[in-house]
């Protein structure tokens, strides 16, 4: 039994777990494709989280850089998309990762309330979160039911937010549509500019540098940006490495597979040494409490013609909770994009996959397609001379809480690497460029599933009094002799729905004061429709109240504990004989969107 506002005059009762299915989304619009392979191009969707940089966190405060999006009563997801530290020195150890850092860390939080960019959390976050680390937070909507029958998709990153789509269903989630962050994470080195071609570079064996005109360039990954270190073949994390001139393919960026070396430079400047970009560092995912975006592909050495390559951008991230998750010719994609066939220049690497994150507490049919592949790296189909070819990426990774990966059809393979058509002659196809190493899935993954996404509903009471004055003869005091208007309000302030017709209020009243069985308003104004005496006033509870059904009375002097011992049948007007009133509201108390509350009015005089 939970209690509040006047312990003494009132108690509440709340089944909470029988759960009502009922919530859909009506705002998806895109069409589902169905037909999903390696591609160049972000797919496109419905983009249902908002986005925010986390400009600093002092206790449960969190200062945003917009709070559009965010309101009170409601979830979020705090990410640190980077942070990890590197080796910096121009050598074949550039841009391995020393320390992680926060990088890959993630806590769902609950924001109680919003003031200008300011959110208030209910609790401090856990994780000791770096706020120059490209530190995000994301909305969590929450659905009762979720039958997803259109394609919903993250924001593309953009070096600060992005990336993620992230929601909690309650009940069951039937996979209708692909979730799909494809090519929303770490981005592909920038694109090499055009230089004339030099007899051959000079810069074979550098690692790192500012980009220059002719330059592979490295992808995106956990590293935080240095623009002295953006160019040349050594991985940047677990992005790609660039091509080293001339014409050297870009590396394939890594997530929890590594990504693939890039292929060699012009044959006529080969000397059997192989400098293309290096291939993303895999990333350590133990102890099992991190995720990261795919690492971005390298861009290859251009020396001759306009830049080309695509986007190149690895795969993003899926958070997803529900009780039950059904497949129905969905899935949940987290891919790296591929690189595009070249003709003239080093080719470029692939990004690599995602990540997918699942909780479920009832478990898992259908055997969904989960994929977190690498992307291909480029081709190179010049027929007169060898050029590089473009890494593969790497293969992403799926984390299961309460369910086991046999439950899915997990695809988590590394990209290929490039071909090249004269490299095939001579019996190197890929011109030495190397194939992205695989992901993989984990089941028990346990992290996600701290917070469980059915979060209770909790019931917070506030009891208020005031004198009625509606016949113009009150004294204006709570007196004998006095009506007074008592006023219970109810309100659902947790993170979940309360249980179908599960609020059963029994309201003890005071010896002092007789209830009025009579119309709330006689001998006054009608304030209040109808003619009852008790009056129901929903705000956003969508519960509902029928008089003649869902209120009863007792005149024991003990508490009813159920409605069917509330069978009193109060005499017209005053009876001081009522000892308590039953309310029980129909329907399912619903969770806070900003606001789920109903009041419940009765009229009693001070004896």
């Amino acid at each position: 039994m939970v209690t509040g506002g006047l312990k003494d005059l009132f108690s509440l009762r709340a089944s909470i777990w029988k759960i009502c299915i009922t919530g859909l989304l009506a705002v998806l619009v895109y069409p589902y494709a169905a037909a999903f392979a390696q591609t160049t191009n972000i797919p496109s969707g419905t983009v249902i989280n908002s986005y925010a940089q986390v400009v600093s966190i002092t206790s449960t405060n969190v200062q945003l850089s917009s709070s559009s999006g965010f309101t009170a009563n409601s979830r979020a997801l705090i990410v640190q998309m980077k942070g990890a530290s590197v080796t910096r020195n121009d050598d074949a150890a550039h841009g391995d990762i020393t320390a992680y850092n926060s990088a890959g860390r993630f806590e769902y939080v609950k924001i109680v309330s919003v003031s200008g960019n300011t959110v208030t959390l209910s609790d401090a976050p856990t994780v000791s979160f770096s706020t120059g680390g490209s530190l995000q937070m994301i909305s969590v909507p929450v659905f009762d039911s979720l039958n997803l029958n259109q394609t919903v998709v993250p924001q593309a990153w953009n070096g600060r937010i992005g990336g993620v789509v992230a929601f909690d269903v309650v009940g069951t989630l039937t996979l209708g549509a692909d979730i799909n962050a494809t090519g929303r994470g770490f981005r592909g080195g920038a694109l090499a500019t055009s230089t004339p071609f030099d007899s051959c570079g000079s810069d074979q064996f550098n690692y790192t540098g500012i980009m220059q005109a002719g330059t592979g360039n490295k992808g995106e990954g956990v590293v935080p940006g240095a623009s002295a270190h953006e160019a040349r073949r050594g991985h940047n994390g677990n992005g790609g490495g660039g091509g080293n001139i001339t014409d050297a393919g870009g590396g394939g960026g890594g997530n929890i597979g590594a990504g693939g070396l890039g292929g060699r430079e012009l044959d006529l400047c080969d000397d059997d040494g192989n400098f293309g970009g290096l291939g993303g560092q895999a990333l350590d995912y133990s102890p099992n409490n991190r995720l990261f975006m795919g690492g971005g592909g390298g861009s290859g050495s251009e020396v001759s013609q306009a830049e080309s390559g695509g986007d190149r951008s690895g795969g993003g991230l899926i958070f997803v909770r529900v009780d039950l998750l059904v497949g129905n010719g969905g899935r949940m994609i987290a891919d790296g994009l591929s690189a595009l066939a070249d003709n003239f220049n080093g080719s470029d690497g692939g990004g690599a996959g995602g990540a997918i994150a699942l909780s479920v507490i009832t478990g898992i049919s259908g055997s969904p397609v989960f994929s977190v592949a690498g992307g291909e790296g480029g081709d190179e189909a010049n027929d007169q001379f060898a050029h590089g070819t473009g890494g593969g990426g790497g293969g992403g990774a799926i984390r299961l809480f309460g369910a086991t990966c046999a439950a899915i059809t997990p695809m988590v393979s590394g990209g290929s690497a490039g071909t090249s058509v004269l490299g095939s002659n001579v019996g190197d196809p890929n011109w030495g460029a190397i194939d992205g190493g695989p992901g993989n899935c984990q089941g028990n993954f346990s992290e996600l599933g701290r917070t469980s996404s059915i979060d209770p509903a909790k019931l917070n009471v506030i009891k208020t009094s005031s004198v009625y004055t509606g016949s113009g003869t009150s004294s204006g005091f709570s007196i004998p002799g006095e009506d007074i208007i008592y006023t219970i309000v109810v309100q659902n302030v947790g993170g979940g729905p309360g249980g179908e017709d599960s609020v059963f209020i029994i309201d003890q009243l005071p010896s002092q004061m007789a209830f009025l069985n009579d119309d709330i308003d006689n001998g006054g104004p009608d304030n209040f429709p109808g003619s009852d005496p008790i009056v129901f006033v929903d705000n956003g509870s969508t519960l509902s109240l029928d008089y003649n059904n869902d209120v009863a009375f007792s005149n024991q002097p003990t508490m009813p504990v159920s409605f069917a011992d509330c069978g009193y049948e109060p005499v017209s007007g005053y009876d001081p004989a009522v000892t308590y009133i039953c309310i029980n509201p129909k329907g399912v108390f619903a969770r806070p969107q900003p606001t789920s509350e109903f009041s419940v009015l009765l009229r009693a005089r001070i004896n």
